[in-house]
């Protein structure tokens, strides 16, 4: 399989980003685009293909289609597909399309920073690729496109959204190497428990209990991997499955609130307009509107 050579600083510039999601029986259109489309399915499978070049692109998996190339479905998608697209662009366009090879940091680092020169790195990633640290992927793309809803009105959160590009594109080149560090495994691990148990009671507490490590440990790892706390996350979490419920049922906000493991109405009520912009209520009405 191919990879993007490209060398680092600069880092890529994000340009835009969404969710999507074709239907079965629907399939991408053809187009020859400017910049970079980096398309990651959550769900389903898409069937893609750059000139003469196929990929079948499932959950967990990602493909970045380069630009000027002609990109598009070569077949209908089976079952509902839902994916996160990502445009961006290199600058200067400086990359290059080269084999596969097996990597690790000793072979992305170039070049040894001094004090007054900066150091080089030749980012290798995967064309088409699988990714190990799905919740971790996933967490990032969640994370920058609800930056004003990838679409930045202020500079403070277009630059926000450039940080956490960059950290996405890092944690890419992470995923072409084979052996996770133990930030990330620790991260992992509390997201995953904080998954299996948001309906319940959680807080830094439990987390120590439950994982055995410092609350201040599971903060660093979980920060330095996503960029967000632990009790941020949950936060997160919650809200997101709010959201479906609101979305796909008839449910009282009160109801919702207990079963995404808040008993407060009130406070529940708080805390999505705080995050969300929107109360609960406001939030039904828009997506139905939609």
């Amino acid at each position: 399989m191919s990879m993007i050579a490209m060398s680092i600083p600069p880092f890529p510039t994000f340009i835009r980003g969404g969710e999507y999601t074709f239907h079965k029986g629907e399939r991408h259109f053809s187009r020859v685009f400017t910049v970079f489309d980096l398309l990651y399915v959550k769900k389903g499978a898409l069937y893609m293909q750059e000139d003469e070049k196929k990929f079948v692109v499932k959950e967990g998996q990602y493909v970045i289609l380069v630009p000027g190339e002609r990109h598009e479905g070569y077949d209908d998608c089976n079952e509902q597909t839902d994916y996160f697209w990502l445009h961006f662009v290199i600058p200067g366009n400086e990359f290059q399309i080269v084999e596969d090879k097996d990597l690790d940091w000793s072979f992305v680092y170039k070049k040894e920073p001094t004090f007054t020169e900066v150091g080089y790195y030749q980012f290798h990633i995967p064309q088409w690729g699988e990714v190990k640290r799905r919740e971790i992927v996933e967490q990032q793309l969640e994370t920058l496109l609800t930056t004003r809803d990838g679409d930045a009105h202020v500079p403070d959160d277009y630059l926000k959204q450039q940080i956490q590009f960059s950290e996405f594109i890092v944690q890419l080149q992470k995923e072409a190497f084979s052996i996770p560090s133990a930030t990330e495994k620790v991260c992992e691990s509390a997201m995953k428990y904080i998954q299996e148990n948001y309906k319940k009671p959680v807080n830094m507490s439990v987390l120590k209990e439950e994982l055995n490590f410092h609350p201040d440990y599971l903060t660093r790892c979980m920060q330095k991997t996503i960029g967000i706390s632990p009790m941020q996350y949950l936060t997160h979490y919650r809200l997101h499955h709010a959201k479906k419920l609101l979305a796909e049922t008839e449910y009282k906000v009160s109801a919702i609130s207990r079963e995404v493991g808040i008993d407060d109405v009130t406070y529940f009520s708080k805390l999505f307009k705080k995050v969300e912009g929107t109360t609960p209520m406001e939030y039904r009405r828009l997506v139905h509107r939609k």
